[in-house]
């Protein structure tokens, strides 16, 4: 069995490191730093003869459209995050921005090689007030426009409330606190959700929140699946074992080349679980 190398869950590479990244290939490996045991490291191999699939998760593709000749020899497989702007991020994109680039990719390497993520909601109460980062409009607009492109499914999760998450949030607006996930505001938007998506032929996915799953419409997504990625290729390449990074996650092996420490994200979201520059 090859290898898929995911690139990155711990960080924007296409985004911020794609220079690295490239570097990286054209010396043919990698040293992946254990996130829990730094003194922990792996050399991963990234020449051909190891390597089947590149999976990138963004929210820029721009600077990989320019490189993209680099990739050529490798499978690759997107992920895309395309999510309406909100008080919680530092930066964000424009979205018309990202759907041409979603265009090219759709051109250059079909629809069935790419996901959307609508990815994570949060869901917080501001006094009396309850707020989300889901914009129903734009969210119209958006599963509209993207199915016209081909895509058939829409990755989506509640973001987890880790400490990091909280402590954060506390400190940027100390008068909000996040809703609990079982809150029937966040079954009654994610409910339209799927209303909305069902309208243009896109099924809504859950990535590690398995909660969801009891929202009529609403499937287990598997964000990196072997099955899947040797179904596009038509030959058993890589390894279709179960292999999750977290709770409730339903991925397939792979080896992750992010690194949260030395490669921190630029988009700087409050709630991101890696290591966002925020402030």
């Amino acid at each position: 069995m090859k290898d898929i190398i995911s690139a990155s869950r711990r960080t924007d590479i296409p985004a911020f490191y794609l220079n690295w990244f490239i570097q990286r290939i054209r010396e043919g490996f990698v040293e992946v730093q254990n996130p829990f045991y730094p003194q922990a490291v792996k050399r991963v191999l990234l020449d051909t003869e190891h390597v089947e699939w590149f999976v990138f998760w963004s929210r820029n593709y721009s600077h990989f459209l320019k490189k993209r000749a680099v990739f050529e020899g490798y499978q690759l497989f997107f992920h895309f995050t395309i999510l309406s702007p909100s008080v919680l991020e530092k930066s964000s994109m424009l979205i018309k921005r990202q759907l041409r680039q979603l265009e090219e990719l759709v051109k250059f390497y079909g629809a069935q090689r790419i996901v959307w993520r609508y990815d994570p909601l949060v869901f917080w109460q501001e006094g009396n007030t309850v707020q989300s980062n889901f914009n129903g409009r734009e969210f119209e607009f958006l599963a509209r426009e993207i199915s016209q492109l081909g895509l058939k499914s829409c990755t989506t999760s509640v973001a987890t409330p880790y400490a990091k998450f909280q402590r954060r949030l506390r400190q940027k607006f100390p008068n909000v606190r996040l809703l609990d996930p079982s809150a029937a505001f966040v079954k009654s938007t994610v409910s339209s959700m799927v209303e909305i998506a069902e309208k243009h032929q896109i099924k809504i996915e859950a990535c590690c929140s398995d909660f969801l799953l009891k929202i009529v419409g609403v499937q287990k997504a598997a964000c990196i699946n072997g099955h899947y990625l040797n179904r596009l290729t038509g030959k058993k390449k890589v390894s279709e074992a179960r292999a999750p990074s977290r709770a409730q996650c339903a991925c397939t092996r792979s080896i992750d080349i992010g690194d949260y420490r030395r490669q921190p994200c630029y988009f700087g979201c409050i709630y991101c679980y890696a290591n966002p520059l925020w402030k």
